[in-house]
């Protein structure tokens, strides 16, 4: 007989089924009290031919874990779809139960095999949080090993299955599109035009049990480069968003596909055999742990569902104090120095760094060599030649300006001009074929080597300890292909193990210096992931240097990272005071990253960037409590006027940028009642604006120009 347990969260109400033979579905993922499903029951199916139905669901099975085995048949056709292995049929419910924890709750469904593996699968809830932290852990208990070609992190295949319209008619998927200078650019498709098709040729008119299906990928060790490892999908009917992200800075993959065509599936992976080679041998004695993943459902639109998982990143991530204070950081980089520091112009800048109010000062790649230093890097000392008095001295500089130092480094990365390189072992690096792997002059470490995470202490420790530095921007500008082929069942496993020997890594150097604060970056954004900010404190967004298209940025980041570890560039290049205006606005209501040619700045446009800085502080306490939200949706390149704000019970911080016109119209469909609008950045506002019936007209000084408003609410 067929039995159901529901695990609730504050937010969320999610039903398991066990089946007759015992195989458990995750049946439905629901805002909490949200009504019963229309079609849950697949009552909808009625209306196709009895010879229909029994296509459709003859031996359909929704396991909630899909894993594939080497040797272990598919349960039929699936083309290049996922959620088809016999072997997820093959573990059956044993026990569960739910866990009390100090911030929530944790849901365990222990699974076996009659052939002496197992599995636990696991859902982390959060309190007033509405969405949940997924894993399984696989074991072997028997004396066979098991190749496993495919495990999943989380499966739900009944995504839009609220209301009575089939998902078909009414799903909208926002693919993550991202790339180095263009993060976060969000395009919305209707489910029918990505290939999920419910156009097959059985001859019974059955509904979408084609083959097909819509994936996309993380190829390397650039986690979001072409895409971002989460997505958005959005019910029309029940008007609830489906929210979601994959927490690894190796390679992932998320698909959406079909079963029995009448459910729509999601489901998020680590790597995979089929997409990046992955194959890992599952030994006598031992176990296996997904990557971590998210997934929530939220009433409402990108807002809302962005909102739950700013909420959902807050809570998992490691404490620390640098997300609670939000330091004001100048880098010395971009449109700045640009790699090319000296002792003098390092000690010119931070003279106005300090005057404006910065709280830490990075100085930026190029410390370590006199000239072209790309390929030379690995040993992370300082070039006397730049440097006559030491790197000490700037540091020491910084300091009594009452800044903390900071410093540039790309650990996992040695240049092929570094001699020491050449006599240290292969075993260091990134291995294919008999040879080191070589990215653009660079040769890769490979942390799953002790004595290279020693090597990278010393150097942490050695910075620390003789130049006070408090502050590490963390590089990463090579990619590692597809990964080792020395010491590992797949390259794709040994990328896996070199970043989870990097999060230890990391994890060992907060134990060791708690107070010390890690920017990532990875060109950028290409690394912008919740296995690295899970413990990393902000996040570098972009490499992008044009102001303009760095709002198209600043506008949808926050549907990335919390908006307080979102690094956002303010750096004017030009003395003009729209100019600096719209740099500013460009961070206020993220993390202010400050660089710039600001010795070329005049005074007064030097108070500007200033008098942001302050405004920054006014509010960043609330930032930091407040959820951001998209008054026009995702920014699309094509756009005219870009919108983007946080809000909390009390205001709404709004951001208005019109970079191909001078007037804006923004609709305000925010859930408190707006008492009072005004500028808040700048202080001289020069632009006239009016708040009626829900929609913000704003009338700029010129075109390319932008204003940052703050909402009371009554």
């Amino acid at each position: 007989m067929k039995k159901e347990f529901i695990f609730q969260s504050d937010k969320l109400d999610i039903k398991f089924e066990i089946k007759d033979d015992q195989t458990v579905e995750l049946k439905r993922f629901s805002p909490k009290g949200a009504p019963q499903a229309g079609n849950e029951d697949i009552d909808i199916s009625k209306q196709y031919s009895s010879e229909a139905r029994k296509i459709m669901y003859a031996g359909a099975r929704c396991p909630i874990v899909e894993v594939q085995f080497t040797g272990k048949s598919t349960r039929g056709m699936h083309g290049f779809k996922h959620n088809s292995s016999s072997a997820s049929c093959d573990f059956k419910y044993v026990r569960h139960e739910v866990l009390d924890r100090a911030d929530g709750k944790e849901l365990i469904i222990y699974l076996a095999t009659d052939y002496d593996l197992s599995l636990d699968y696991h859902l982390r809830a959060y309190i007033d949080v509405p969405v949940v932290r997924a894993w399984s852990e696989l074991r072997n208990s028997g004396t066979e090993s098991w190749p496993v070609e495919y495990i999943s992190s989380f499966v739900y295949q009944n995504v839009c299955g609220d209301g009575n319209k089939l998902f078909f008619d009414k799903t909208d998927v926002y693919v993550p599109y991202s790339s180095w200078d263009c993060e976060a650019h969000w395009k919305k498709e209707d489910l029918e035009d990505l290939n999920v098709s419910r156009m097959t040729a059985d001859g019974f008119n059955t509904p979408g049990i084609g083959k097909n299906r819509f994936a996309y990928t993380g190829i390397s060790s650039w986690s979001c480069n072409e895409y971002l490892p989460m997505g958005l999908t959005h019910d029309r009917e029940t008007n609830e968003t489906y929210c979601f992200q994959i927490e690894s800075s190796s390679q992932w993959h998320i698909e959406y596909d079909t079963e029995s065509g009448m459910r729509l599936a999601v489901l998020l992976s680590g790597p995979t055999e089929q997409e990046h080679g992955w194959w890992f041998v599952l030994k006598p004695g031992t176990s296996f742990t997904t990557v971590p993943a998210a997934f929530g459902v939220v009433k409402g639109g990108t807002s809302e569902a962005c909102a739950a998982l700013t909420e959902y990143r807050r809570v998992m991530r490691r404490p620390n104090a640098d997300d609670e204070k939000l330091n004001v950081v100048f880098n010395d980089y971009m449109n700045c120095l640009m790699g090319d520091p000296t002792e003098d112009r390092e000690k010119k800048i931070i003279d106005i760094a300090a005057e404006i109010g910065c709280e830490y000062y990075c100085l930026d790649c190029g410390w370590y060599d006199k000239g072209f230093w790309w390929d030379k890097v690995g040993e992370w000392k300082e070039s006397r030649e730049r440097f006559p008095d030491g790197l000490k001295s700037v540091c020491d500089y910084a300091k009594s300006k009452g800044m903390v130092m900071g410093l540039w480094l790309e650990p996992e990365v040695m240049g092929i001009a570094y001699k020491e390189a050449n006599n240290l072992p292969d075993d260091w690096f990134i291995m294919r074929h008999g040879k080191r792997h070589i990215d653009n002059k660079r040769y890769m470490l490979d942390f799953r080597n002790p004595d290279v995470r020693d090597y990278c202490m010393d150097v942490v420790d050695r910075l620390i300890n003789d130049y006070g530095v408090g502050y590490f921007k963390i590089d990463y500008n090579v990619t590692m292909g597809y990964g080792s082929d020395l010491n590992t069942d797949s390259p794709s496993e040994a990328m896996l193990e070199h970043y989870r020997a990097l999060y230890s890594w990391y994890e060992e150097i907060f134990r060791k210096y708690p107070d010390l604060v890690i920017e990532n970056c990875a060109s950028g954004g290409q690394r912008m992931d919740y296995g690295m900010l899970r413990l990393l404190s902000l996040q570098s967004t972009s490499d992008q240097t044009d102001y303009i298209y760095n709002s198209y940025i600043a506008a949808n980041i926050a549907s990335a990272v919390t908006p307080e570890q979102a690094g956002m560039w303010v750096y004017p290049y030009e003395d003009d005071e729209e100019h600096v205006i719209y740099n500013m606005v460009n961070a206020i209501l993220l993390r202010p990253y400050m660089s710039g040619m600001v010795w070329k700045l005049s005074q007064d446009n030097l108070d500007l960037m200033k008098e942001g800085i302050d405004c920054y502080k006014q509010i960043r306490n609330e930032i930091r409590h407040s959820t951001p939200f998209f008054p026009m949706d995702f920014a699309s390149l094509k756009d005219g006027i870009l919108a983007y704000g946080v809000q909390n019970n009390k205001h709404a911080f709004l951001s208005v940028w019109t970079p191909k016109t001078g007037m804006a119209d923004v609709p305000l469909n925010l859930e408190h009642d707006i008492e009072k609008v005004e500028v808040m950045y700048p202080k001289k506002a020069n632009c006239s604006f009016s708040y009626e019936n829900g929609l913000l007209h704003v009338e700029m000084p010129q075109k390319k120009a932008a204003r940052m408003f703050c909402l009371t609410f009554r």
